[in-house]
């Protein structure tokens, strides 16, 4: 993994490039999706209506990676779809998919930085795009699924200023390998 001193990583991160899709660079769609590392998992309860975090860490690590997609070009049409990609001197290093939902949140569908390349603001960079897409959208706020299992991702989450809205235990059903969905919230102000 690649990691600065502060100094180092405020000019390194200044570098990084946020750009819409576009039909140019349409091909990097998967390009940031590599695979990462599940460290330990969420285990969530609900208190007086409000919900509780507990973290378990993995006696071992695991590595997973999403399932390889391909483009869908609908993104560069529909005004109620983006997706924005990191680029450091030219090349892919993450991207963030999102939409409007039913809901009038924006529903990020994928979140991904490229292995070698994370912990380094990258993914900040990203959501806070994200997160100016969906004001500029007049949206409720930002709305994204995360499996139990992820831990680093949802801490991440977190820090983003996200709070867990609900736990669905059959959203994977069909999953053996997945036990618990959650749905993480991060609300504007009205």
């Amino acid at each position: 993994m690649l990691y600065f001193s502060h100094h180092l990583m405020k000019a390194w991160i200044e570098m990084v490039k946020i750009v819409a899709l576009n039909a140019q660079n349409l091909a990097d769609w998967d390009k940031a999706n590599t695979p990462f590392d599940l460290t330990g998992e969420i285990q969530p309860s609900l208190e007086n209506g409000q919900w509780r975090i507990e973290e378990t860490l993995f006696a071992q690590a695991k590595q997973t990676k999403f399932p390889a997609e391909q483009p869908d070009e609908s993104y560069l049409t529909d005004p109620h779809k983006q997706l924005y990609f990191a680029y450091l001197d030219g090349a892919v290093v993450g991207q963030i998919r999102m939409y409007q939902n039913w809901n009038k949140f924006c529903y990020i569908e994928n979140l991904a930085i490229k292995n070698g390349y994370r912990h380094n603001g990258i993914g900040h960079q990203l959501f806070s795009a994200a997160e100016t897409w969906a004001h500029d959208q007049h949206l409720l706020g930002l709305q994204l699924e995360a499996q139990n299992d992820n831990l680093n991702a949802c801490r991440f989450y977190q820090k983003q200023g996200m709070q867990l809205g609900g736990v669905d235990t059959l959203f994977y059903y069909g999953n053996p390998n997945i036990n618990v969905a959650l749905q993480w919230y991060k609300l504007f102000e009205k």
